[in-house]
């Protein structure tokens, strides 16, 4: 990977890999191994170059051959005495040299707690206060349940406390707040345990995981697209896809403001299952996708179910039909171009 030096601080950075999209103002890269998004501006000669990083135009030296107009994944890795990047070549170089196994139960912290409890519980005593309460807090909720009214306030409590915006709450300084994550915990237990075991091994699993889910987010080129991990103990994969269509002329039109958004899951007994959603003015449209007719035609038989559950939108349509997509394939469709391909995720 190339380095390139930054010639003048850099003042304006949000972390490319955070769930949101705002940036923090006068904050400097905090972090070894945070990612950015960059646009070559300018080639000034004499490997000088103009990027705009997180919205600030900033002078770098580089020895690679970067073209107006390019567009670049940056890596931090040294911070002191001046801050160096990376070009990172693919996303998924990120992901080299780790098990690729990455949705299959492997945000369910049930086998990692199994684990510390199995060959001792006392192991907890070597991690910090804030970790085995993260820990614990996050095991709970898994374990609560999302059925009825409060289902929803306990998933976002779940995707909050990933960490999937980690570097971001650590580049403007808030760490109470970065310590208190998964993400954080996480690397703190493969800090403490390095020797090989199944505790390293599930932990490793996890955070592959939330990476990936990070990686996601930095190949996405705009913000009309947000994917977020579906982190639910029943579900073998899921993630959630929400699409954020021009906010302004919903704002603008109520009337003529719509909401889509679907789930990708693969259960255990239907196999892989999409479901997408549609709300405008009228209802709520929904279609099932599953991976077979026969199936399809099963979860048919409960379409009334649906519509007595839905009091307070009316359900205008809905559709059941076949050749759900694997999750696992589309989300490695998010990190690689059309026309490439890079892994079976069959193997």
């Amino acid at each position: 990977m190339a380095t390139i030096l930054p010639l003048t601080s850099i003042a304006t950075i949000g972390s490319a890999t955070s769930q949101g999209r705002g940036r923090s103002q006068g904050q400097q890269p905090q972090t070894e191994g945070q990612l950015l998004k960059a646009l070559v501006v300018e080639a000034r000669g004499d490997n000088r170059f103009i990027l705009d990083i997180g919205g600030t135009r900033q002078a770098v030296r580089s020895e690679a051959a970067l073209a107006p107009g390019q567009s670049l994944r940056l890596q931090v890795v040294r911070t002191e005495p001046q801050v160096e990047l990376q070009i990172v070549a693919s996303p998924l170089s990120q992901l080299q040299g780790r098990s690729l196994t990455m949705l299959g139960k492997a945000i369910d912290l049930t086998g990692l707690v199994q684990n510390f409890q199995q060959q001792d519980p006392s192991l907890l005593e070597r991690l910090s206060p804030a970790t085995r309460s993260t820990l614990e807090g996050f095991f709970t909720l898994q374990q609560s349940g999302v059925e009825g009214k409060e289902g929803g306030l306990v998933l976002r409590q779940l995707i909050n406390t990933l960490g999937l915006n980690l570097e971001q709450l650590l580049a403007r300084g808030d760490k109470d707040s970065a310590l208190h994550t998964l993400k954080a915990a996480l690397l703190e237990i493969t800090n403490s345990f390095t020797s090989p075991g199944d505790i390293t091994e599930s932990t490793r699993k996890i955070l592959t995981t939330l990476e990936l889910f990070q990686l996601v987010q930095l190949q996405t080129t705009n913000d009309t697209q947000l994917i977020l991990p579906l982190p639910l103990p029943f579900l073998e994969q899921g993630y959630l896809l929400i699409n954020q269509d021009d906010k302004d002329s919903g704002e603008n039109n109520t009337a003529g403001a719509e909401n889509r958004f679907s789930v990708h899951l693969t259960v255990s007994g239907l196999g892989n299952l999409q479901v997408d959603f549609l709300q405008n003015a009228e209802g709520l449209f929904i279609r099932f996708r599953a991976d077979s007719q026969e199936k399809a035609d099963f979860i048919a038989t409960y379409s009334a179910d649906l519509t007595k559950a839905l009091t307070d939108i009316p359900l205008i349509n809905v559709s059941f039909s076949a050749n759900a997509p694997d999750p696992i394939q589309d989300l490695v469709r998010q990190l690689v171009p059309a026309g490439n391909q890079i892994l079976d995720t069959k193997a």
